[in-house]
């Protein structure tokens, strides 16, 4: 009844997710060790600080596909060269099409480009109408 070939490909996934976890494990071992070693340090220099009241700080790890700035051009290029206001999937996709990315990388872009588009609306640089996925977006008139 059992299927061999799922029960073999699914324990060669679960060793290959075990084998992550681990050095994953490891790696967050070693930062502690360091993040110790930088908190005793503190408490030489400054023995009434509390490391634990030091907020963490939030990594940044820069897309693979594109330059600093790179992203954030494209979006408001897009913006300009349309006629009228866009949904946040037509600017994604023109990005998509201007660098030959794959499409499955929409999810992830929409999210980038929300985010982008939001910073813009704070400065007055973009438009929006609309609410929710039917949301869409152009150039405010000094920018277009």
């Amino acid at each position: 009844m059992s299927e061999t070939h799922v029960v073999s490909a699914l324990r060669k996934k679960r060793a290959e997710v075990a084998g992550h976890v681990h050095d994953l494990e490891k790696k967050v071992k070693t930062w502690r060790a360091r993040l110790a070693h930088i908190d005793e340090t503190i408490k030489i220099f400054s023995p009434h600080t509390d490391p634990e009241a030091i907020p963490a700080k939030r990594t940044y790890r820069r897309a693979q596909y594109f330059s600093r700035g790179e992203f954030a051009r494209l979006c408001m290029d897009e913006l300009r060269k349309a006629v009228g206001p866009l949904t946040t999937a037509d600017i994604v996709a023109g990005v998509i099409a201007a660098k030959g990315l794959p499409k499955g990388l929409a999810p992830v872009l929409t999210e980038k480009a929300l985010a982008h588009l939001r910073t813009k609306l704070a400065t007055a640089t973009v438009i929006k109408t609309g609410a929710t996925q039917g949301a869409r977006w152009c150039l405010t008139e000094k920018d277009s």
